[in-house]
C-alpha cells in the first residue's frame, strides 16, 4: 500500500471520468513480463514476471518451454533483477515491500538457486545469517551488514562471481571492496579494498579489479586505476560536477582502454585511451547526443546506441551476430527498434526487446541454427495498443537560441490539431532524459484523448555535459522558459487549444509544474504535481542525499545556488501569491528523496497568500 497527500489548491477542476476506470486500472498494472535471459548454454529460459502482484523468476526448459521451477521470495519480499550465474544457477537481487513507499527497497541482498529450484541459497546480505525471522529455513551463512552488486560473472569459475561490497556505517565513509562470491556456499574471498570510501569498482575482461569510481567531498568524479603488478591505486582522472571527462568502458587486449569521452564538454562519445600516452582514437561519436557501447555477455563490442530522435544502433563490428539480428529484425519490423537483452554464450540463441512507441514491448527469441524467429512474450498482453500514441520527435528552438528536443504524443485517431494538451516536464533534472518509445508515466494521457509534450529542457542528460551544465543556477528561470516557450509552440502550430493547456509533472517536473503556473498564471489552465521540490531549503537540510552525505549539499550549491536567498529565490512556494491555475498535488508520506515537508510549506504558503 502507498501512503500519499492528496491537495486540491483553486477549486481543482480535474478528476477521472468513469469511463476511465478500465484504462488507469490497466495503465497502474506492472507489466506481467519485464525481461527474459537466456542461460548461458541456452538450455533454460528465465522469465521475470509478475504473479499475484508480485515479481518472482519463471524458468522453462529451452526449447520445450516446459516449465521447470520459480524463484519466489516470502512475505513482503520479491525479486528486483537477476542474472545467470553459470549454466544452471540463477543469483537474484531481493526487493522488500514497504506500506510506505512508492515501490520496493533493496538493501544490496542477493539469493541463488539452480534452475530446476535445489539448492535455493540467501548468499549475501544482512539478513543471510539471521537466526529469527530467516528469508528461507535453509541454513545460513555470517550475514554481512553491507550492499552489493555483480560487477564480473567470472565464467573461467562457474561457483563464484565477482561483486562490489558497500560496507554500512553509521557516518558518510562506507568501506568499499571487491570480493570473490561463491554462489553455492556464500564464502568470500581474494578481497580487495578500494582506495577510497563508497566507490564502485570495475574489472578487466579477466576479473581483475582495474578501476573505482567515487564523488569526492567537492564532488568531483574521481577514477582510480589498479596496478595489478604492484596491486597500487593511482587517480586515472578527476572531473569537478558539471565538466566532462573520461569514463573507463572496457579494456582491450592490447592495453588500451575503451572510454567514454566528450570533446569540448560536448556529447560522449566513443574512444580509445593509450593510457601512457593520453593518445585517444575516436571510435564514434554523435553531434547531438551521448553514445552507449554495447558488448555482448562475453564482453565482446558489437556496437553503439545513439538517440537523436528515435533509438539508433550503430554497428561497429557488423559480422557479429547480435548486430546481424539487429540488421535483419530492422527490416522485419521498420516501426520498431530491437535491443538485444540476452544471448547464449556463443550467441546462437538471442532475445530481442522490440521498443514501439505504438505497442507495448514485445520479446523475440532468434535460434539462429534453424534459421528461426519466435515470439516469446508481449509484456502487457491484456493491454490495447490501439489506444497508444502516434509519437513525433520535434525540436523546439528556445527564446535565446538554445535548441531542445524532444516528443510530441497525439491521442490514436487523431489530428496534431486543436486539442487539449498537457506538457511533462521529466524528473531529474540533470542527468535524466525523455526517451523514444512507449512510456506508461505519460502515456495514459494521449490514450484517454490528450495531447502531450515531452521536452528535454536544458540541463537534461544525454546530450553532453554543457547542456546538462546550462541547466545549473537556472530551475526556476530559463530552465521554466524551456518550458513556456515549448508549450507555446504547441499553440502557434496549431496542436494546442490555448483554453485547454495544461501542464503536470513528477518530482522535479512536479517543482517545474508549480514553477511554471507561478511564472505564467495566464498560460496554464489546469496544474497536477506529484512529489514536487516546492521549498529548496527543507531540499537542503532534509532530503536523503543532502543530509545523508558530504558531497549533497556541494550538489545544490552547485545547480541551484550556495546561499540561503538562492534557495528562497529558486522555490516556488516562494512564488504562490502569483498562481491563478488549479493545481492537484500528490505526495508520499514517507519520500526520502523529496520529503512530504515540501507539500506542508507549499500548503502553509498558499493559506499566507490567502488562496483557497
Amino acid at each position: 500500500m502507498v501512503i500519499i497527500r492528496i491537495a486540491l489548491l483553486c477549486l481543482m477542476g480535474l478528476w477521472v471520468m468513469p469511463s476511465w476506470a478500465g484504462l488507469v486500472e490497466d495503465w497502474s498494472k506492472r507489466p506481467d513480463v519485464e525481461g527474459a535471459k537466456l542461460s548461458p548454454l541456452g538450455n533454460y529460459l528465465a522469465v521475470l514476471k509478475e504473479i499475484d502482484e508480485k515479481r518472482r523468476v519463471v524458468v522453462f526448459d529451452y526449447p520445450s518451454m516446459k516449465y521447470r521451477s520459480a524463484l519466489v521470495y516470502p512475505g513482503d519480499n520479491e525479486v528486483g533483477s537477476f542474472w545467470w550465474a553459470n549454466d544452471d544457477r540463477i543469483i537474484a537481487t531481493i526487493v522488500e515491500d514497504f506500506s510506505g513507499l512508492e515501490s520496493g527497497r533493496s538493501y544490496g541482498e542477493l539469493f541463488a538457486m539452480n534452475a530446476d529450484g535445489s539448492k535455493p541459497k540467501h548468499v549475501f546480505g544482512f539478513r543471510a545469517g539471521a537466526r529469527s525471522e530467516r528469508l528461507t529455513r535453509i541454513p545460513q551463512i555470517s550475514n554481512e551488514y553491507a550492499s552489493a552488486y555483480i560487477i564480473d560473472y567470472l565464467d573461467d569459475d562457474p561457483e563464484e562471481i565477482l561483486i562490489n561490497i558497500r560496507y554500512w556505517s553509521r557516518g558518510f565513509s562506507n568501506v568499499t571492496e571487491a570480493a570473490h562470491l561463491n554462489i553455492y556456499t556464500g564464502k568470500l574471498s581474494q578481497k580487495v579494498r578500494a582506495p577510497v570510501s563508497n566507490s564502485s569498482m570495475a574489472s578487466d575482461s579477466d576479473g581483475n579489479i582495474r578501476f573505482a569510481f567515487s564523488t569526492n567531498d567537492d564532488q568531483d568524479s574521481v577514477i582510480h586505476q589498479r596496478d595489478l603488478e604492484t596491486r597500487r591505486w593511482s587517480v586515472f582522472s578527476k572531473t569537478p560536477y558539471g565538466q566532462g571527462g573520461m569514463q573507463p568502458l572496457k579494456i582491450a587486449e592490447d592495453g588500451r582502454i575503451y572510454v567514454s569521452y566528450g570533446p569540448g564538454d560536448g556529447p560522449a562519445g566513443i574512444y580509445l585511451l593509450e593510457p601512457k600516452t593520453q593518445k585517444l582514437e575516436k571510435i564514434y561519436q554523435h553531434d547531438l547526443v551521448d553514445a552507449y557501447l554495447r558488448l555482448d555477455r562475453n564482453d565482446d563490442i558489437y556496437g553503439v546506441e545513439v538517440m537523436p530522435d528515435k533509438l539508433k544502433f550503430v554497428p561497429l563490428d557488423s559480422k557479429h551476430p547480435r548486430s546481424k539480428l539487429i540488421k535483419a529484425l530492422a527490416k522485419i519490423f521498420p516501426d520498431s527498434v530491437p535491443t538485444i537483452t540476452s544471448g547464449t554464450r556463443d550467441n546462437s540463441l538471442l532475445v530481442a526487446r522490440l521498443v514501439n512507441p505504438g505497442k507495448t514491448p514485445e520479446f523475440y527469441l532468434y535460434n539462429s541454427k534453424e534459421k528461426k524467429l519466435e515470439l516469446l512474450f508481449d509484456s502487457r498482453p491484456d493491454f490495447d495498443d490501439k489506444l497508444l500514441a502516434n509519437q513525433r520527435p520535434v525540436m523546439i528552438t528556445a527564446r535565446d537560441g538554445m535548441e531542445m528536443h524532444g516528443y510530441l504524443n497525439l491521442p490514436a485517431g487523431h489530428e496534431a490539431k486543436n486539442l487539449p494538451f498537457i506538457i511533462v516536464p521529466h524528473g531529474g533534472p540533470h542527468g535524466p532524459r525523455d526517451v523514444w518509445g512507449f512510456d506508461w508515466f505519460a502515456g495514459i494521457l494521449p490514450a484517454a484523448g490528450y495531447a502531450t509534450l515531452q521536452i528535454n529542457y536544458r540541463g537534461s542528460g544525454g546530450y553532453g555535459v554543457k547542456y546538462e551544465r546550462a541547466g545549473h543556477r537556472e530551475w526556476a528561470k530559463k530552465m521554466q522558459d524551456d518550458l513556456t516557450d515549448a508549450t507555446q509552440w504547441a499553440i502557434r502550430q496549431g496542436i494546442a487549444d490555448p483554453e485547454r493547456v495544461c501542464i503536470f509533472g513528477w518530482s522535479y517536473g512536479g517543482y517545474a509544474t508549480v514553477m511554471s503556473i507561478s511564472r505564467e498564471p495566464d498560460l496554464y489552465k489546469c496544474a497536477a504535481a506529484g512529489a514536487g521540490v516546492y521549498d529548496n531549503e527543507i531540499q537542503y537540510n532534509q532530503a536523503d542525499f543532502a543530509s545523508q552525505t558530504r558531497w549533497g549539499k556541494k550538489y545544490m550549491d552547485k545547480v541551484i545556488g550556495p546561499t540561503k536567498q538562492d534557495r528562497l529565490l529558486a522555490s516556488p512556494a516562494h512564488y504562490v501569491h502569483k498562481i491563478k491555475t488549479p493545481l492537484l498535488l500528490v505526495h508520499g508520506e514517507e519520500d526520502a528523496r523529496v520529503p512530504v515537508e515540501h507539500l506542508d510549506s507549499l500548503l502553509k504558503a498558499y493559506k499566507k497568500a490567502d488562496k483557497k
